[in-house]
């Protein structure tokens, strides 16, 4: 995907398969015939009226869940045999239609004669069982032509592991014509994303923010999704305002105005606020007032007015009362582990909504 504001955007997925039965056998003398990889949709993001190339390469290296676990990591991967490869534009709620029957909106990448020949070959200990199997065979990367138009390209998501996403090789042997077997992306599969964003490809008031310039917070604030940017809020002054007088805070809500409304690049439907710790880290907990419910606490995007709220009140009496830190908010774009979502701010002193706190308070004598 290459986004016209934050660049080129990138993502692979690497999984182990699993075989489907245990002791599989293929019969005396088995030809290859086809193969098939389905992959069902779960979401997309961006231009889906762009052609989209995907790739499919066999597996070099072995994957472990205790050192892939993020999205930083890869593996290795035999760009020299390639398995499959399809061009097409995403239809994430169109239906397919394939082997005479409706099927539920999905892409199905067509494998070649080397996956099934190394499966045809694979001896008996390596089809025993599952742990034979991804030692033999230890998975599959699928890789997307990159986009170079700005504007142009996807993100998508897959629903995987799911009862539809299998890799079905179908085969021959000198007692049967046809023949198939199911290798599945299943449950117990060990499975990664991989994803790289190009900030030298966006605009320059992000590129300048990430270098380190947080004045330009003042126009505009950037975030994204999969391992992308994140917006960290301060509110240093409210500390100090408390030594002057004893405050009651009756109400505290945090403006937030979306600065790029795009049919493409859509924003996203709400938002997540989370403690920044020692160092600059998130927090894995949440304001106080989250705990109030999400009709009180907010984050979900008004259309009419463009902007989303979220209710800070106890948060801003804890400041007051030196009861949290003064490291400040990380504002979040939900389920970033997997969507590419973006979103454009308005900053603190944009000429369209300001991103403000509100506060109504109470004097104490």
């Amino acid at each position: 995907m290459y986004d016209p504001i934050f660049g080129i955007t990138n993502a692979k997925f690497y999984s182990q398969l699993n075989t489907t039965t245990t002791s599989v056998r293929f019969g005396t003398n088995p030809v290859f015939d086809s193969a098939f990889l389905y992959l069902p949709y779960k979401s997309t993001y961006g231009d889906t009226l762009t052609n989209m190339t995907l790739h499919v390469y066999p597996l070099t290296e072995s994957i472990y869940d205790s050192i892939h676990s993020y999205s930083n990591k890869s593996v290795a991967y035999d760009h020299d045999h390639q398995l499959g490869e399809i061009t097409f534009q995403p239809r994430p709620h169109d239906s397919a239609y394939f082997n005479n029957t409706t099927q539920i909106p999905m892409v199905r990448v067509p494998i070649n004669s080397y996956f099934g020949n190394a499966m045809l070959a694979a001896d008996t200990t390596s089809l025993n069982d599952n742990a034979g199997f991804v030692k033999y065979f230890k998975g599959i990367c699928i890789v997307s032509d990159q986009q170079e138009t700005p504007g142009k390209g996807a993100i998508i998501s897959f629903n995987a592991p799911s009862s539809y996403s299998v890799l079905r090789m179908y085969y021959h042997n000198s007692s049967d014509t046809s023949l198939n077997y199911t290798f599945a992306i299943a449950t117990g599969c060990q499975r990664f994303q991989n994803y790289s964003h190009d900030y030298t490809t966006a605009i320059p008031q992000l590129r300048q923010q990430l270098q380190g310039d947080s004045t330009l917070g003042q126009q505009f604030l950037f975030a994204q999704g999969m391992s992308g940017a994140k917006i960290r809020i301060n509110f240093p002054f409210i500390s100090k305002w408390a030594s002057k007088d004893k405050i009651l805070i009756n109400d505290a809500q945090l403006i937030l105005g979306n600065a790029s409304v795009s049919p493409v690049f859509t924003n996203p439907t709400q938002l997540a606020l989370r403690g920044v710790g020692e160092g600059g880290s998130t927090s894995p907990f949440t304001t106080i007032d989250e705990s109030e419910g999400t009709s009180y606490f907010d984050g979900v995007y008004n259309e009419n007015s463009q902007t989303y709220r979220f209710r800070l009140t106890r948060y801003i009496q804890q400041i007051l009362q030196g009861k949290v830190n003064t490291h400040g908010l990380h504002l979040l774009i939900p389920s970033a582990s997997y969507v590419g979502t973006r979103l454009v701010l308005n900053g603190t002193k944009s000429p369209q909504t300001n991103l403000k706190l509100y506060i109504r308070y109470t004097k104490l004598n």
